[in-house]
């Protein structure tokens, strides 16, 4: 009879054993389930957010060279006026530019 009771025992230690060791395995694999949709709903924000922050466009400078003459040259004056803000008069560049026939 011992030997009937050890059996079961070691039957018994054999499968709670085999049920805490399949506990681990089982839970990777459903964090191996859900982390491919995490990361794709990481990307499609990561995607319409780069979406909504696109960089304008620069600022195109136009030229109408049919008022121009051919030799004409492009002129710039430059300057600091002093603006004020709430936290204080501050200096701030400014520049005009001209074209003019050179």
């Amino acid at each position: 009879m011992r030997a009937t009771q050890r059996i079961l025992l070691l039957a018994a230690v054999a499968a709670s054993v085999a049920a805490m060791s399949a506990a681990p395995a089982q839970a990777r694999d459903n964090q191996r389930q859900v982390a491919p949709a995490k990361i794709e709903r990481t990307l499609a924000a990561e995607i319409s957010s780069q979406a909504r922050r696109r960089p304008r466009p620069a600022t195109r400078l136009r030229v109408y060279r049919e008022r121009l003459p051919p030799n004409a040259v492009r002129t710039c004056d430059a300057w600091y006026v002093q603006e004020f803000r709430p936290s204080g008069p501050v200096i701030v560049p400014r520049m005009r530019c001209r074209w003019i026939a050179g």
